[in-house]
C-alpha cells in the first residue's frame, strides 16, 4: 500500500471512529431519576446520622455510597416544600408561604408555574408520581396528570389512614363541617376497593410496577412521594404492622416504637426500589435522591413521635429541626470514590435546576426561579454557589427567617411548644454499639448486597463516615428559650458554629440583624398574594360518594345537601 492509499485508509478509519463515537454520544440515554421524598422524617430518625435508636439499613447503605447533604434545607410544612421542589421557587413566589393546603381549599400550586415533570417531559422523560400530591385538586387542572405526570397513584391531601385510605380533616373554622372521605386516586379516578393493606407497601408495589414495565429506551422520572412516616388521621396517628414494630422491640416507649415501625417499613421500601432499578439495569445510569419534605413532628403538632434531636424545634417552625432534614444524592455520575459529607448550603428549590443541569438541559429553559444549580458544585466538591437562603416570610403570623452565610435570623414563631428541644423518650438509655456499621448492616441490608454485587459499593472506612454525618452540640440545651424570644425581638444564630441554636447573638451583632431585616423586607416586596385556607363546603366528600374529587369541575358541581 503506497503512502497516499495508507493516508486515505487512516483518514477513513479515524472519521468512522469519530462518527461512531458521536452517534453513541447522541444516543446515550439521560439518567433515570428516582426521587424518594419522605414525609416528616426527623434528623434523628435515621441511623446514618448516628442515632442508635432506629435502624435504617437500606437507607444507610445508599447513604454510605452517596453524597450526604448535611447542610440541606427544605420548608417547614408539606405544601410549601413540595411547591418549592416542583417549581424551583421560594414559597413567597408560589403563594404558599402562609399555610399548608387543607382538604377543600379551592386553590393549589398556581397553574401559571411550570413544574419539574413538565420540564423533564420536554427532555423525553416518562414521568410518574406515587404517593402524596398536596398541591391542590379543586379542578383536574391542578392534579398531577394535568401538570406533567404520565401517571398518578396516590392521594391529594395532607394525610390518610394507612389502612383504609380515608382523610379525616377538621376545619380550623368551627362553623365548617369536618371532612371525611376516601382519598386514593389512580389518575383522576377514586379507588374504593383498597382496604386493609398497609399504604407504604401498596405505594411501593405500584412504584415497582412502574419500574418493571418501563420502556428502557426512555429515561424515567419516578417521584416516590411516600406518606411515611407522617401521621395518619388524628384518631389513630401512628400505624404500622407488627412485622415492622417487632424490629424495634428495644424501644420501650410505645409511641416511639410504633413510629420506628413506620420508618422500618419505609426503609424496606427503599431497598425494594433500589433492587428494582438494579434488576432493570438502571443503576449504572441513574440519580437517586432521598430527602424529607420537612422536619419531624415531635408530638405537639399532630401527635407524632419523630425526633429532630439535637436540632431545635419541630415541623411548622423556623428552627433547624423543622427545616434541616436528612438528605443525600446517590449516582455513579458523581464519580465518588468514598462516602462524602457535603456542607454545601442547599435548598429544596435547587433540585429543579440541579437535576435539569445533570441531564444536559439548558437552564434558560426554566425561566426565572429562586433555585440555584448545584450540579457542578456537587460533582467537583466546590463551594456552594448559594450564599443566601430565604426560609420563609409569613405576613399573617409575622414568622420570618433568613440564612445568609453562616448567620440565621429568626423573627416571630408559631406560638406553640415548637421553640424547644425534643429528645425522644428512652434515648439516653440506648447503648451505642462499638461499630454502628456492624450493627446497622448485619444480615439484612438488601441495598448493601446489591451495591456490592454491582461493584458500586465505594465505602472505604467503616463508621467514620457516619460520625462525620452526625451533629453534636457539646452543652445541654439552655433552660427556657435560651435567651431568645423571636416574638419580642429578632434572634440571630451562627448556624455553622451553633447548629442547635443555643446562643442568640442579636445583641452582639446589631448591624448584621439590621442588614438581614432589610433583605427580608426586599424579599417581601416580591411576594405573591398568599393562598389562605378557605374551605369550600361544596368539596365535602359526602357530596361526592364519600370521595375527595375535583369538585369545581362541571361533572361534580351538582347541588350538595350538606353544604
Amino acid at each position: 500500500m503506497d503512502a497516499s492509499a495508507m493516508f486515505l485508509f487512516m483518514a477513513t478509519f479515524v472519521l468512522a471512529f469519530l462518527s461512531t463515537n458521536g452517534e453513541e454520544e447522541e444516543t446515550k440515554l439521560p439518567p433515570h431519576i428516582l426521587f424518594v421524598l419522605v414525609d416528616d422524617l426527623g434528623w434523628n430518625d435515621v441511623s446514618f446520622h448516628g442515632s442508635p435508636q432506629i435502624r435504617t439499613p437500606n437507607i444507610d447503605a445508599l447513604a454510605a455510597c452517596s453524597l450526604i447533604l448535611n447542610n440541606y434545607y427544605t420548608e417547614s410544612l408539606c405544601s410549601r416544600a413540595r411547591a418549592s421542589l416542583m417549581s424551583g421557587n421560594y414559597p413567597i413566589h408560589t403563594g404558599l408561604q402562609s399555610s399548608a393546603l387543607k382538604s377543600g381549599d379551592p386553590a393549589g400550586l398556581p397553574l401559571d408555574v411550570m413544574i419539574m415533570p413538565e420540564h423533564l417531559k420536554n427532555k423525553g422523560y416518562k414521568t410518574h408520581i406515587v404517593g402524596k400530591w398536596h398541591l391542590g385538586y379543586s379542578k383536574k387542572d391542578y392534579t398531577p396528570t394535568s401538570r406533567g405526570f404520565d401517571s398518578f397513584f396516590g392521594f391529594y391531601n395532607e394525610q390518610i389512614d394507612y389502612f383504609d385510605y380515608t382523610n379525616y380533616d377538621r376545619s380550623e373554622d368551627p362553623t365548617l363541617p369536618t371532612f371525611y372521605g376516601i382519598d386514593l386516586e389512580d389518575g383522576t379516578e377514586t379507588i374504593k376497593t383498597m382496604r386493609g393493606r398497609y399504604a407504604t407497601e401498596v405505594f411501593t408495589e405500584r412504584a415497582l410496577d412502574i419500574i418493571s414495565s418501563h420502556n428502557e429506551s426512555d429515561p424515567l422520572f419516578l417521584y416516590m412521594a411516600h406518606l411515611a412516616p407522617h401521621t395518619g388521621n388524628e384518631y389513630m396517628p401512628l400505624q404500622a404492622p407488627m412485622t415492622y414494630t417487632s424490629r424495634n422491640s428495644h424501644i420501650q416507649d410505645s409511641k416511639r416504637r410504633m413510629y420506628a415501625g413506620m420508618v422500618s417499613a419505609l426503609d424496606e421500601s427503599v431497598g425494594k426500589l433500589v433492587d428494582a432499578f438494579s434488576q432493570r439495569g438502571f443503576l449504572e445510569n441513574s440519580i437517586i435522591i432521598f430527602a424529607s419534605d420537612n422536619g419531624g413532628d415531635a408530638g405537639s403538632y399532630q401527635k407524632g413521635a419523630a425526633s429532630n434531636w439535637p436540632l431545635r424545634g419541630q415541623k411548622a417552625s423556623s428552627w433547624e429541626g423543622a427545616i434541616r432534614v436528612p438528605s443525600f444524592i446517590w449516582s455513579p455520575l458523581l464519580r465518588l470514590k468514598d462516602s462524602r459529607i457535603s456542607t454545601q448550603l442547599m435548598h429544596v428549590s435547587d433540585w429543579l435546576p440541579t437535576l435539569y443541569s445533570a441531564i444536559g438541559g439548558e437552564l434558560s429553559d426554566l425561566g426565572k426561579i429562586d433555585g440555584i444549580n448545584m450540579w457542578k458544585a456537587l460533582l467537583y466538591n466546590l463551594p456552594s454557589p448559594r450564599i443566601e437562603l430565604l426560609h420563609n416570610i409569613d405576613i399573617f403570623t409575622g414568622m420570618m427567617a433568613l440564612r445568609r452565610g453562616d448567620y440565621k435570623l429568626i423573627v416571630g414563631t408559631n406560638n406553640d411548644a415548637s421553640d424547644t428541644w425534643y429528645k425522644p423518650l428512652g434515648f439516653d438509655e440506648m447503648d451505642i454499639p462499638s461499630s454502628m456499621d456492624d450493627w446497622i448492616f448485619k444480615n439484612d441490608s438488601l441495598v448493601k448486597k446489591i451495591l456490592e454485587e454491582s461493584n458500586l459499593w465505594i465505602l472505604q472506612t467503616a463508621d467514620s463516615w457516619r460520625i462525620n454525618a452526625t451533629i453534636s452540640c457539646v452543652q445541654p440545651p439552655p433552660e427556657g428559650n435560651g435567651g431568645c424570644d423571636p416574638n419580642q425581638s429578632p434572634c440571630l444564630f451562627n448556624i455553622a458554629a451553633d447548629p442547635c441554636e443555643y446562643n442568640n447573638l442579636a445583641e452582639k451583632y446589631p448591624r448584621i440583624v439590621r442588614s438581614m431585616l432589610e433583605i427580608l423586607k426586599r424579599y417581601n416586596e416580591t411576594a405573591r398574594e398568599p393562598i389562605l385556607n378557605t374551605r369550600d363546603p361544596q368539596a365535602d366528600p359526602r357530596c361526592h360518594g364519600f370521595s375527595y374529587v375535583p369538585w369545581l369541575d362541571e361533572e361534580f358541581t351538582a347541588e350538595c345537601p350538606y353544604a
